[in-house]
């Protein structure tokens, strides 16, 4: 099973072929230096992209800047890095039109000028165009593609990262990546919530805490949806369901809960007119703790289209119902459901994929050589505060396309003053060893088995969005339970070996959950903590940081600069 080595050298390696990875190969390619694209499934089809709405926040004007920092900071708890915050929305729009020339299908004038289709905000035509055609650039400027390349562990020399070490998933042969640059790009941990896109374990962000890189704000990577019970679907895309939740007494969430309409409050850019999900799934639960659930979609009598028939105009039906990701109601017809005589249940599922690598203003880490763009340095950033991850459509892909920009750039700049990466063959040896050391246990712990319990514990509504020190401490003593097991994880095969490294992964990104949130004691953004329901900006207008020192899991807090910034609480 265990080959022979493959050693490769490139001045820029990019971990992820999703669109952040591959903006950042396409930048760092433009900077005339050598880059490889390390991805663990296809290049062609990684990260979130093909199956998103395809929708990018993006701001046009200095006017739209300002206002959506300003809300976003509010949003947010003011735990933002407002300088972050300012340079990502302002640069967005920029990269996206850069982008757009290169190909990618963004609606265009009859002038052949892209333009918003509303203001902050641009829908592509086609996403599965969208990987492709960065793709097909990047190979046509020179860079190379590994599919199939599964990373696990980064290599460093004097402090510096110079690469990376991991395995084909299918041969596999062991792969040893020299680089002067290294840009993770392989998303947050998602503990694979949702089949086919929320699919990431954090194997990055794993990745770079063992290199010794600074993780922040790891406490809001948690974001949980309101859902068709029978579609598993959100309701992003689809403002006009607002007013047609009802809970089980008939009762009207929207008029209970008018703070689960965005569009209500004055300060709400029109460009963010789309969910704040946190609203929601407080209201679903606090109906639910108390009785009065569930929660029904009631679309009786309101005449909804049958099924594909989406042309008669009305009020209410609009394009959402017909489009590619979220055809809610197209999909229920086409399962016998008829919403003109059956209420759906919803409920808050979880979506996880924040990833907490600290990051600066060009995506570098806190360690020499190495960067983190898209949803890997996402929460890390603290460009949405304590906000959720994607808590309003289209901040995904708009941060996932500035990011791989502004890292591809600055990795690329990079190379010119960095000598020859070498690596020690002793630590070398000692990662391969224990990278393959599953496939030597024959009666041992399943990683299958792993991820289930892990999931058991991370999914709990009330484990990891509302929030208890009882609850918490229960969470992290199972978590713990799992860990412990792990030196036993076994595996038949090189794919299963990839099954043991995912369940790391996620144990590690479920530890710091749990104990950031147990640390901070007050409830701001999505750390909801039920004992502590106030926010309390005089102990906690802080960050917290997490960092390995000494072999152990170090936490500490750093203040938030507010007096330097814009917008104060």
């Amino acid at each position: 099973m265990v080959k022979a080595a493959k050693v490769l050298t490139t001045d820029v390696l990019v971990m992820g072929g999703g669109i952040s990875g591959l903006m950042a190969a396409n930048k760092a390619i433009d900077q005339g230096v050598k880059v490889l694209i390390a991805d663990k499934c296809n290049a062609l089809w990684g990260g979130q992209m093909p199956a998103a709405g395809g929708g990018f926040s993006c701001m046009g004007t200095p006017e739209e800047v300002d206002a959506d920092v300003r809300f976003i900071s509010k949003e947010g708890g003011y735990l933002n890095d407002q300088e972050l915050l300012y340079t990502f929305v302002r640069d967005c729009w920029p990269a996206l039109q850069e982008a757009a020339e290169w190909g990618l299908p963004f609606p265009r004038d009859l002038s052949g000028k892209i333009y918003h289709t509303r203001p902050g905000w641009m829908r592509m035509i086609d996403t599965d165009k969208v990987l492709p055609t960065l793709l097909g650039r990047a190979l046509m400027k020179g860079a190379r593609a590994l599919n199939k390349v599964y990373l696990v562990s980064l290599l460093k020399q004097d402090g510096r990262v110079v690469g990376a070490v991991g395995f084909h998933y299918q041969t596999g042969d062991f792969y040893i990546i020299q680089s002067k640059a290294t840009v993770i790009a392989s998303g947050g941990c998602s503990f694979k919530s949702g089949a086919l896109f929320h699919m990431n374990c954090g194997e990055g962000v794993a990745s770079a805490y063992h290199a010794g890189a600074e993780l922040r704000n790891a406490e809001f990577g948690n974001t949980y949806r309101p859902s068709s019970k029978f579609t598993q679907k959100d309701c992003r895309g689809s403002a006009v369901l607002l007013n047609y939740f009802e809970n089980a007494l008939g009762e009207n969430m929207i008029r209970k809960y008018p703070e689960m309409n965005p569009l209500l409050s004055p300060e709400t850019p029109p460009w963010r007119s789309g969910f704040i999900f946190k609203r929601w799934t407080r209201a679903f639960y606090k109906e639910i703790e108390a009785g009065r659930g569930p929660i029904y979609l009631n679309l009786i009598g309101q005449s909804v289209p049958e099924a594909g028939n989406f042309e008669k105009p009305t009020e209410v039906w609009g394009s959402s119902f017909k489009s590619r990701t979220h055809g809610y109601i197209n999909m229920a017809h086409k399962a016998g459901i008829d919403v003109n005589k059956e209420k759906l249940e919803w409920y808050p599922v979880p979506e996880f994929n924040g990833g907490p690598i600290r990051i600066g203003l060009n995506c570098e880490t806190t360690l020499p050589g190495l960067y983190a763009v898209g949803d890997a340095g996402q929460t890390g950033s603290a460009y949405l505060g304590a906000m959720e991850h994607n808590g309003m459509g289209g901040i995904g892909l708009g941060y996932a396309s500035v990011s791989g920009y502004k890292g591809g750039v600055a990795a690329g700049k990079a190379v010119a003053a960095v000598p020859e990466p070498h690596y020690s063959t002793a630590e070398v040896e000692r990662l391969r060893k224990e990278i393959y050391a599953p496939l030597d246990v024959k009666d041992g712990y399943s990683p299958y088995e792993a991820i289930k319990e892990i999931q058991q514990v991370v999914f709990k509504l009330k484990n990891s969005y509302f929030k208890h020190q009882d609850r918490l401490e229960k969470a992290l003593s199972l978590i713990e339970e799992v860990k412990e097991k792990l030196p036993g994880l076994m595996a038949k095969d090189s794919h299963e070996l990839v099954r043991c490294h995912e369940a790391k992964s996620m144990a590690f990104n479920a530890e710091i959950l749990f104990k950031a949130s147990l640390m901070r004691t007050e409830t701001r953004g999505t750390n909801i903590r039920e004992d502590y329901p106030q926010t309390d900006n005089q102990n906690w207008l802080k960050w917290i940081i997490i960092k390995k020192e000494d072999g152990d899991m170090q936490f500490s807090t750093e203040s938030v600069p507010i007096a330097k910034y814009k917008y104060k609480p």
